[in-house]
């Protein structure tokens, strides 16, 4: 959402954005925006009927032409008619709720087309929720690109790095496997960087533990600067997993670290391989041994993989990005 109004207002439309508060410090943020941002930090009953009664009266007195909503959870709170066209982004873990059934399709059914994060999103959503209604859809893969960062390939901190919520469902506990099975039986010794936060954060820290791997890796604060790490690392590394309640709708952070030369190693979860051309290696979903074997490949190929990231990540570059959003309807 933030790319889709950044880029939107470079196009030479006026944006304005409603959004919640941030659990970070937003001040700097919207003061560098040239755009309008109205941000709502009541409790969450109130927050959702303020910010509602200000959507309809600011629909009421401007002439709008295009909506997008972040969620159906934002659409599900538009109450009145307008012109404007109404956009809803679906992300994948939304529509594993099936208990949300009907307010989901009910959402769904007041948008003018839904636009799915990848073929993956967009299966599960038409075979999880059957609409009366056709639904118009498109898929675009929500990755925006500013600049393709040239890399040197030799001089690297981290042998892999994982840019990513620290959630069980991204995989970090499989690479320490693989790590530890490429020591023991390979005598190869590979640097890790992990960079975020989240639940899973204590556990991976007593896994690193566990596996005696002391020194090979690295927690990172989620606020360091993400082009560092990709500069300083060889490969992107992210073997999702799928569970009842979570799942990986596509994975922004491969093409972002495509576009610094990374080859990315992913699993076949989900709507992950979407994030993936020719530049990198797909292994099935919790296969250790599969992992290890694409760990030694990738290097073994890495100026290849390397080469073709570029080209790859060239496909999501901005400009071209900003155009599939805007021009959809």
């Amino acid at each position: 959402m933030t790319n889709i109004a950044q880029y939107a207002f470079t196009s030479k439309n006026k944006v304005t954005v409603l959004s919640d508060g941030s659990k970070l410090s937003s001040s700097n943020f919207d003061n560098k925006c040239k755009f309008k941002i109205f941000r709502f930090d009541q409790i969450k009953f109130l927050r959702k009927r303020i910010k509602s009664s200000f959507a309809h009266n600011f629909l009421k007195e401007n002439n709008i032409d295009l909506i997008f909503f972040d969620s159906w959870k934002s659409l599900e709170s538009l109450g009145i008619d307008t012109d404007a066209k109404k956009i809803c982004l679906v992300h994948g873990n939304e529509i594993l709720n099936l208990r949300k059934k009907d307010r989901i399709l009910n959402s769904f059914n007041k948008a003018d087309l839904i636009i799915f994060n990848s073929n993956y999103t967009k299966n599960k959503t038409i075979k999880n929720f059957n609409s009366t209604k056709k639904i118009e859809y498109k898929i675009i893969y929500p990755a925006f690109i500013k600049n393709i960062s040239k890399n040197n390939i030799n001089k690297k901190k981290y042998d892999l790095c994982t840019v990513a919520r620290l959630e069980y469902r991204k995989g970090h506990h499989l690479v320490f496997e693989a790590m530890s099975i490429l020591r023991n039986k390979h005598n190869i010794i590979l640097k890790y960087a992990i960079l975020g936060d989240g639940p899973e954060l204590s556990r991976l820290k007593d896994l690193v533990i566990r596996n005696s791997l002391h020194g090979q890796v690295e927690f990172i604060n989620q606020y360091h600067p993400i082009g560092k790490i990709f500069k300083n690392s060889s490969v992107h590394i992210m073997p999702t997993l799928t569970t009842p309640e979570s799942v990986e709708g596509f994975g922004i952070s491969n093409i972002e670290a495509a576009s610094y030369g990374l080859p990315c190693i992913v699993s076949n979860s989900g709507g992950t391989p979407e994030s993936l051309g020719d530049n990198g290696i797909i292994v099935k979903e919790n296969n250790i041994r599969e992992l290890v074997s694409a760990i030694i490949n990738i290097f073994k190929n890495y100026k290849t993989y390397s080469k073709k990231s570029y080209i790859f990540s060239s496909n999501f570059e901005s400009k071209k990005k900003i155009k599939e959003y805007l021009n959809t309807i």
